[in-house]
């Protein structure tokens, strides 16, 4: 089985929706520590991070339950939003947001996702330890084209608070999907995780 190493509950969902079992496990990773000027070095390091310490977590349980048994892949995630060369992820308040979707009306950005697979396999000896066998990672990038919107829809959709959780300060798979002209790329990417390369890569395992 899969952990999901993310509090996302949109990543989430699209796993459901195309039938991967999974699991979350949220990382506890401090991305404020995390500063790089390159927007594919600072998601492909994140998501690595976040799976690697889910993957500690999932250790340490000493695998006493036949569901703990089942978990030989931990996947982490992490997406920003680049905007005229500038890496920008959640919006801090509405000021910000309100701010940036004046910028961003009539315009394009590009939503980077950085992905990192660890798999795994149970030893059922003794021990029972938990051994990586190895990393499959990626960085995918698509870009999108927002309509042009008023003042009033602008401040209409900061309001409903859906701007304030997300990378971009927008949601694809919500109320900001209607402001988007054209995605150029792979569409999951921009809800945070690529359905298409996660195929690639469970093919590619042999479990």
């Amino acid at each position: 089985m899969l952990m999901l190493a993310s509090a996302s509950k949109a990543r989430s969902e699209l796993l459901a929706k195309v039938g991967i079992p999974h699991d979350v496990m949220i990382s506890g990773v401090d991305e404020k520590v995390f500063e790089y000027s390159d927007a594919s070095e600072l998601v492909a390091s994140l998501s690595l991070a976040k799976a690697k310490a889910v993957s500690e977590k999932i250790s340490a349980t000493e695998f006493k339950t036949a569901s703990d048994k089942q978990i030989n892949l931990v996947l982490g995630c992490d997406s920003v939003f680049v905007f005229q060369d500038e890496i920008l992820g959640k919006p801090r308040d509405k000021k910000e947001a309100i701010q940036r979707w004046e910028r961003m009306s009539s315009n394009f950005g590009f939503l980077i996702t950085g992905h990192s697979l660890l798999f795994r396999s149970l030893s059922l000896g003794d021990n029972q330890d938990f051994n990586l066998n190895g990393l499959i990672q990626e960085v995918i990038s698509t870009r999108v084209e927002f309509e042009e919107l008023t003042s009033l829809e602008i401040k209409e959709y900061v309001e409903t608070g859906e701007p304030l959780s997300c990378a971009g300060g927008f949601t694809l798979e919500g109320r900001g999907g209607i402001f988007i002209r054209e995605i150029n790329g792979c569409y999951s990417n921009v809800i945070g995780l690529s359905l298409p390369w996660l195929r690639k890569a469970l093919v590619s395992i042999e479990l």
